[in-house]
């Protein structure tokens, strides 16, 4: 067969709606095969970065979530979902909190999670409080002039700060709750501004007689340099032998040059001396009596009754034998020597009548044996108001009394108590209970029966100041007789 003899085949012709067709088939069968290998899913996105970092004092302010359903192969399909938002951030308090998004939709579920750090990274603030004019003494602690801690979360921290001096320097160190630490550091101002303090004993006057001694005491003291007592200056123009009126100056300086100067006043005068008592006794009339003794102290007073002229009475006993003899001496110097108890036991004495007699003839004994005199006047033990002989004989005190008079015998009790038995033993404070009972027996228009006992050293120390003071106001100081104001108290049993 030859070329001629093969006849060309013609193609069909393809429609231009054809090739549509088959174009359209193609793009179909493409889509579904991009539906069926698309995969859809939630999509969520955190507006905001999920872990935050806030200082506290900021404000949190919520930026939320978004989430969309859409598929790998077709993003441009989608549709928007609702995130539901669970947690909360409180912004008042530091912490770590957390935030949950959640998104459900055609049975896909979303979920992410947002960490919100407050945190509080600033330190507290240390504010040293200073006076400009306050200092320090050398040698001596620092005194805290004072401090306040503020912190910006914990408030008021004034009272956890830690104060340590050292070197001459205070270092203050404070931390808060956060672990936010502050220090600060004071320099103390040592400085020495004030003079040593003089103390003069008996204050910046005192009085003295002709011819006694003039002795004073003085203490000086620094707030930095301590006791400078002995480095005292003293000038004195004091002569004793002269009345008049004398000054003592008392000059001290510091380690520092700060000078301190102190004057004492010494009048000198003629002693008082007590006048002859009167022919009556009267509201000025003041008895001075004495219980208990003679004892270590009765010499003592003997001396400085004779250096006034004043005469007292002894209600003795024979507690101390070893001073009897001063009976001797009592009544040799004009004074009344009395009877008080010999034993001063108040079970014995107070036991019957008897036993109180005999008590009583023992201790009168004693007194004549050293003044050639038996006395007619007593002092019950306790007094006659006494309640302790209760306790021993009922009503005795009542028989007592009575038979004192049958025999003769003139009891005294007191109007005027110095407290030494018991109630003080202060010399100032006896003095005090001395002369007040004295000028308010004068108001009442009463002698001063006084109650004392030269068994007590500080009571005895009393009786210069009572004398001085007694005859400077205008009173006279007798010993009692038989026939003088007898103060009784009631009796109680």
């Amino acid at each position: 067969m030859t070329n001629k003899d093969i006849k060309k085949k013609k193609l069909p012709k393809v429609s231009g709606l054809a090739i549509a067709a088959i174009v359209f088939a193609v793009l179909a069968l493409s889509a579904t095969v991009i539906l069926l290998m698309n995969k859809w899913e939630l999509a969520m996105k955190l507006n905001g970065a999920d872990i935050m970092h806030l200082e506290y004092g900021t404000s949190y302010k919520e930026e939320g979530a978004t989430c969309v359903y859409t598929g790998t192969w077709l993003p441009f399909i989608r549709d928007e979902v609702e995130v539901t938002e669970t947690g909360s951030v409180d912004d008042t308090k530091t912490g770590t909190y957390t935030l949950t998004y959640t998104a459900d939709y055609k049975n896909e579920h979303a979920e992410m999670i947002r960490t919100v750090i407050i945190e509080d990274t600033q330190p507290p603030r240390i504010v040293l409080e200073s006076d400009p004019d306050s200092y320090t003494p050398y040698n001596h602690e620092y005194e805290e002039e004072g401090f306040k801690a503020e912190d910006n979360y914990d408030g008021d921290l004034s009272e956890k700060v830690k104060a340590e001096e050292k070197d001459g320097k205070v270092y203050y160190t404070v931390s808060d709750s956060s672990g936010n630490t502050a220090s600060v550091v004071r320099t103390i101002n040592y400085d020495d501004r004030k003079g040593p303090v003089i103390t003069l004993s008996g204050g910046d006057s005192v009085t003295v007689y002709v011819g006694d001694k003039f002795s004073h005491e003085w203490f000086a003291e620094d707030d930095v340099d301590g006791d400078l007592s002995e480095d005292v200056k003293i000038t004195s123009d004091v002569d004793t032998s002269k009345p008049g009126e004398y000054t003592v100056t008392y000059t001290i300086s510091d380690s520092h040059g700060n000078e301190s100067v102190a004057t004492k006043t010494v009048t000198v005068k003629e002693k008082p001396k007590n006048s002859d008592p009167p022919a009556g006794e009267g509201a000025t009339t003041v008895y001075l009596t004495f219980d208990d003794g003679p004892s270590q102290y009765t010499e003592q007073l003997l001396g400085i009754l004779d250096q006034y002229n004043v005469k007292a009475t002894f209600f003795t006993t024979s507690a101390y034998p070893g001073y009897a003899y001063c009976m001797a001496k009592e009544a040799a110097a004009g004074h009344t020597v009395a009877v008080h108890t010999a034993t001063h036991d108040y079970a014995y004495v107070y036991s019957s009548e008897d036993a109180y007699w005999a008590d009583f003839n023992r201790q009168n004994a004693v007194i004549a044996e050293q003044t050639g005199i038996y006395s007619t006047m007593f002092r019950f033990p306790g007094g006659s108001s006494n309640t302790v002989s209760r306790s021993y004989n009922s009503g005795i005190m009542s028989r007592l009394t009575q038979q004192a008079a049958n025999y003769g015998y003139q009891y005294f009790d007191w109007n005027v108590s110095s407290g030494d038995a018991g109630e003080t033993t202060d010399t100032s404070v006896v003095y005090s209970n001395v002369v007040n009972g004295i000028a308010a027996c004068a108001r009442a228009g009463v002698p001063a029966v006084v109650l004392q006992h030269d068994t007590k050293g500080y009571s005895v120390a009393a009786v210069a100041s009572i004398i001085e003071w007694g005859l400077e106001n205008g009173y006279t100081f007798a010993a009692l007789t038989p026939g003088s104001y007898a103060p009784h108290h009631g009796v109680n049993n």
